[in-house]
């Protein structure tokens, strides 16, 4: 093995961090956009220190209900553990959170070079690799999206507990426990980061195999494997427990059959992706394949097939090979388990974060030893070239498409553009435009995306397009669509936003009877929401002159509040704070608007901001 000497490679080093640094540049003046508002501005998980402990076990959308339930498949405590900290320094501040990012990109990229060199890649070529690996637009999903973030994390795992790895495969001698605990520090931290870093188990073992085929011996495999080992099965007993289930199928997911038939096309588009990233978006329009085609099924097979060939000849050939492979093929396996997806959603550019490093260390090597062939000793100045040539087209590219990142318009306007089949992305776009204040171009995505598909979700978002162009009957009828979706068949936030969608609309349609019905019946069908609810119920009350009923029902959820997740739960406490000031209750006003601003210090709504507002001096009245 070719020894490593940073200094002597620090050039290397910083060319691979600049490339890094100018081509996403422009994702640090991006807003927060996709999940990115909700998973931050919105969850207090991370908000309240004396809720990090269920942060870090619960899933990462535990927030959208009273934590009691899982509401996702995603248990990331490395991932939530990042988001706290970062909103402990940089709050609603989005350039601190793209710092990070950018930052954790730069880190893997040189990690990325140091493994390769670790593993017998020249200096050249490995950095060449690094550079295509750091300038490369499909990482623009995991590196301009706050969100994005846990891509970035695996990467840093991996790639960290690899490199520990290999020197302690390389001592021959003795174990190293510093070594091996450096590895399995950093593989907890991948588990934690995300899911797929159990099947980059075997990367161990094919690092070993080769540093004992250099070497003659190596290190100290079973006492790390089987460590690492344990952590894994450590890690997944400890989701499942979390989560509840290993994973939840997703709303009108693939078969088994259509998952089986699709895994050409979508291989054939990974591979696309990896090597000419035309087209970018957060959505394709690739459908799970019903009946075998030429296209869908047939061609993308053949290429799969043809690349197959050339992995197996160069999985025999040994040496690194193996490693590289594994690096590109292991992570992005769950990718295949497109019955694991939403239709509409079965590819995203996020799944090549980590894989693409090995492609693009093959991709170096394989274009080096063509260009030996033809040029003898002056192929190192040609793979220059052409890499050169390759980095600054992507690096375009990459500039490009991470301005689409930077606000919610840009990036579902270029969705749709790319897709305009998905009646997802015509929802994304119909929210985007309606929280920019453009109603009527909201309701029209809505529309299309409807008239696609009538998902609970456009449905609910059109609704509240009506109320406020004062179309309450439309609004009740979309509204009531929603609420009468069985609840197995549909996700429960969004649920409970269609009983608080549809009270709404009876409430502005001045039926304050049928309002109420509303708001109860939600209670009855999402205990979970029970708070939030009746905060809104409260309020129908009141307008009627029921003060002492609404006064009644808020005490009788006040506890409850606290332990609901949602910002406006805590509105509870605002509207027994005004009751309580207006029966001249002083001292219960005091505590309910001090327990308010207590529980919303950090909350960002435009509504609660204004609560606050008037708490703060209903407040000083009082004193």
């Amino acid at each position: 093995m070719e020894d490593l000497n940073l200094k002597t490679e620090f050039k290397f080093l910083l060319i691979i961090a600049v490339a890094a640094i100018l081509v996403y540049a422009f994702s640090l003046i991006g807003n927060f956009v996709y999940d990115d508002s909700r998973q931050i501005l919105e969850n207090p998980l991370i908000q309240n220190s004396g809720l990090y402990v269920k942060a870090l076990t619960s899933d990462v959308w535990a927030f959208k209900g009273d934590g009691s339930i899982a509401a996702s498949n995603y248990w990331r405590p490395t991932f939530t553990a990042l988001n706290i900290v970062c909103f402990g320094v940089f709050g609603a501040s989005p350039f601190g959170w793209h710092l990070v990012n950018l930052v954790l990109h730069v880190g893997v990229c040189l990690l990325g070079f140091i493994f390769l060199r670790r593993i017998g890649l020249g200096p050249v070529t490995a950095c060449l690799a690094s550079v295509f690996f750091a300038v490369h637009p499909v990482h623009t999903e995991s590196v301009a999206w706050v969100a994005g973030s846990p891509d970035l994390l695996l990467g840093i795992g991996v790639l960290g507990s690899l490199i520990f790895a290999n020197r302690e495969f390389c001592s021959g001698g003795k174990p190293s426990y510093g070594n091996i605990a450096a590895s399995l520090v950093l593989f907890a931290f991948a588990l934690g980061s995300k899911e797929v870093a159990l099947l980059c188990l075997p990367l161990f073992f094919f690092l070993w195999r080769y540093r004992r085929e250099q070497n003659g011996k190596a290190g100290s495999f079973g006492v790390l494997f089987a460590a690492a080992a344990v952590l894994g099965v450590i890690y997944f007993a400890a989701r499942w427990y979390i989560l509840g289930a290993v994973s939840r199928p997703a709303e009108n997911a693939a078969d088994l059959t259509q998952t089986l038939l699709s895994i050409p096309a979508v291989l054939a588009f990974y591979l696309k992706q990896a090597i000419l990233p035309v087209t970018l978006a957060t959505n394709y329009p690739l459908r799970a394949v019903t009946e075998i085609g030429l296209g869908n099924f047939i061609l993308p097979l053949f290429v799969v097939l043809a690349v197959a060939a050339v992995i197996i000849r160069l999985w025999r050939k040994a040496s690194y090979w193996p490693i590289l492979i594994g690096l590109a093929v292991l992570p992005l396996l769950p990718a295949l388990n497109i019955g694991a997806f939403i239709p509409e959603q079965i590819v995203h550019d996020r799944y090549l974060y980590l894989p693409l490093l090995g492609a693009a260390a093959a991709i170096a090597i394989f274009v080096d030893h063509i260009l030996r062939r033809w040029l003898g000793d002056r192929a190192t100045v040609a793979l220059v070239v052409v890499f050169s040539i390759a980095a600054v087209a992507l690096g375009l590219k990459t500039v490009t498409y991470s301005r689409t990142w930077g606000d919610e318009i840009s990036l579902w306007k270029n969705a749709v553009a790319v897709d305009e089949r998905s009646a997802f992305n015509w929802s994304q776009l119909g929210a985007a435009l309606a929280s920019s204040g453009a109603m009527a171009e909201s309701i029209e995505a809505y529309d299309r995306s409807i008239s696609i598909e009538p998902t609970p979700i456009a449905l609910m978002g059109r609704a509240r397009g009506y109320i406020a162009a004062g179309r309450f009957d439309d609004a009740i009828r979309d509204a009531g669509t929603v609420t009468k979706t069985p609840l197995e068949n549909i996700n429960a936030f969004t649920l409970f936003q269609g009983y608080e969608t549809l009270g709404l609309a009876y409430d502005r349609a001045g039926n304050a009877a049928a309002a109420e019905a509303t708001f109860r019946e939600g209670r009855r069908v999402l205990p979970i929401y029970s708070a939030t609810l009746t905060e809104k119920l409260a309020v129908v009350l009141y307008m009627q002159g029921r003060k002492q009923e609404a006064l009644n029902e808020l005490v009788g959820v006040r506890e409850q509040a606290g332990r609901e997740m949602l910002g406006d739960s805590k509105a509870v406490y605002f509207r027994l704070g005004l009751l309580y000031a207006e029966l001249g209750n002083n001292a219960e006003a005091r505590r309910n608007f001090q327990d308010f601003l207590a529980a919303t210090e950090t909350n960002r709504s435009t509504a609660i901001v204004a609560y606050r507002k008037q708490a703060a001096s209903a407040l000083s009245k009082l004193k």
